[in-house]
């Protein structure tokens, strides 16, 4: 499968329900394999050993909602 080359004005015209539609089943029906990391992310951070200090629980139950939420991502 090639890579498919567009103009700008042929992404403009995309903006119509069928445009729209035929952009959809492009990406959706591409093989992709998404690896986040975004907890990661947030972890390196210079101001995280603040943000852990002053609310420790705060920060784990949200770097854990979005290593679950991205782990759905992943497995979809």
């Amino acid at each position: 499968m090639g890579i498919v080359k567009m103009s700008k004005y042929q992404l403009l015209q995309l903006s119509t329900t069928s445009g729209i539609c035929a952009l959809s089943v492009l990406l959706l029906s591409s093989c992709v394999s998404v690896k986040l990391d975004n907890a990661q992310r947030l972890i390196a951070r210079p101001d995280f050993e603040q943000a852990k200090a002053a609310a420790p629980e705060w920060c784990r139950d949200a770097l854990k909602t979005i290593n679950n939420l991205e782990y759905e991502i992943e497995r979809q």
